[in-house]
């Protein structure tokens, strides 16, 4: 029987009530047998209690308890977990030193971020955060950077340390995030869109795939959510409007943050400070090299077009799968994002605008302008488009027209030396590409001879 409105878009109540009704059988059966254990496999069983309370609670969630009764629920297992850590530090030592160093919250790990948000979001009080505050390991030696980052947002006295590792683990999904959060302020919860868009096919290697069987194998629950943004953007007062949506944002917990927490409890905090440090964000990953790429068909399209950004094209083939004809080719252009192409109406002139400028900033060339007008609408538009394709041409990229078959602006770019590969898996995959003098000169009479300096390609040889 589920607890409420279930959060999890794939679990069924056959899975969870199997879950609950083992956790709790353990939990009451266990308890009394476990006193009666020699001390070694005692230490050992009480040690592994603390990471089933943290799954629990996140399974709470997952399963649509309501908040104000997982709050309950947080404040009795942090109860828990605080005597299980003083038993396991008085007594572990005589049997082997590592018991002294057992915490409740280690933060090198995705299994943190549930119990550490629930904590962080939910506890009203700063002497419930302060009690929470206290399960965390201190001087552990591989912490991870993101934990101790948001960490410090809601706690300032936490002590972050003065060097930390490479997490190549969590590299997939903790590099986007912390370089979200190290773009300047206007540009994060963009970034965090991006990322968010991207965080089901990142969390394949914790157990998230397209059509869990959880009916058939109960034990495929995936119940984590994205708890690692939601503490991003309550951290930083981020505009979370375009990701709300998403199945897996916790938004709830964002809201209860907003409502109850972020004008009392967390009064102290500036708006938009977040943790007060200067974040060390790692690179973003390297793009493929187009000329030693195995990809074939669709998938090598999409390598070209997204000039080997490989996220980009594992998201979009996620979306549409290897096909070997692009039956709709509105689908696949909504596979991509606006860095890899440009759809927009006819006579929307800023929408093309800003998004050639979109295009050009992604591929690391700055300096295109375009100037407000006039002229404005279609004759803008080609004007624009024309003169970007020159432009792009002087830096190495072919900017090429779709044709989607309506009265839309349809633009990709692929770097030159790919422009006939890229034509010929166009002719393959059924997707028409026209040349920009054919497709781009609509209006374009109505259009001054010089746009502008930094446009005009003939200016700029």
């Amino acid at each position: 029987m589920t607890h409420g409105h279930r959060r999890d878009p794939q679990g069924d109540d056959e899975a969870y009530h199997k879950y609950f009704v083992r956790q709790r059988s353990w939990e009451q059966g266990g308890s009394a047998q476990c006193d009666q254990l020699p001390l070694e496999r005692r230490l050992h069983v009480k040690a592994d209690q603390m990471h089933r309370h943290k799954a629990y609670l996140t399974r709470l969630y997952a399963d649509g308890m309501p908040l104000q009764a997982l709050q309950q629920e947080l404040r009795e297992k942090i109860g828990v977990m605080q005597e299980t850590t003083a038993f396991l530090h008085a007594e572990g030592p005589q049997v082997a030193p590592v018991y002294a160093e057992i915490y409740p919250l280690r933060s090198n790990g995705r299994d943190t971020f549930g119990f550490f948000a629930l904590g962080l979001l939910l506890l009203d009080s700063p002497a419930e955060l302060e009690r929470f505050t206290a399960l965390i390991q201190p001087g552990q030696r591989d912490r991870l950077y993101l934990v101790d980052v948001l960490a410090r947002a809601f706690m300032p006295t936490y002590r972050m340390a003065k060097k930390y590792k490479t997490d190549k683990e969590n590299l997939a999904w903790t590099g986007p995030l912390l370089r979200a959060l190290a773009s300047p302020p206007g540009q994060r919860a963009l970034a965090l869109a991006a990322h968010m868009e991207n965080w089901c096919r990142l969390m394949r290697p914790w157990g998230w795939a397209p059509n869990l069987d959880t009916q058939g194998r109960p034990e495929n629950l995936f119940s984590d959510f994205a708890f690692e943004v939601a503490l991003a953007v309550c951290a930083y007062d981020l505009d979370d409007s375009a990701f709300r949506d998403h199945p897996y944002y916790p938004a709830d917990l964002v809201d209860y943050y907003r409502t109850n927490l972020r004008h009392t409890r967390d009064a102290w905090r500036a708006e938009g400070a977040g943790a007060g440090v200067e974040i060390d964000a790692p690179p973003p990953p390297a793009p493929a090299d187009l000329a030693k790429s195995k990809r074939k068909g669709n998938a090598r399209w999409l390598e070209l077009v997204c000039d080997g950004d490989t996220d980009a094209v594992e998201s979009a083939i996620e979306t549409i799968g290897k096909p070997r004809k692009v039956a709709d080719l509105g689908e696949l252009l909504e596979a991509l994002d606006n860095t890899h192409v440009l759809q927009a109406d006819m006579k929307d002139d800023d929408t093309v605008v800003a998004g050639l400028t979109q295009m050009a900033e992604a591929r690391g060339l700055e300096g295109l302008h375009v100037p407000d007008g006039p002229p404005f609408g279609p004759a803008r538009c080609s004007a624009a488009l024309l003169a970007f394709a020159g432009w792009m041409q002087q830096r190495g990229y072919a900017a090429l027209a779709l044709d989607d078959g309506g009265d839309n602006w349809v633009a990709v770019l692929v770097r030159s030396a790919y422009r006939d590969e890229l034509q010929q898996l166009s002719a393959k995959l059924g997707i028409t590409v026209r040349e920009p003098d054919q497709a781009w000169t609509v209006c374009v009479r109505a259009a001054p001879t010089s746009l502008n300096p930094s446009l005009n390609p003939k200016e700029n040889q």
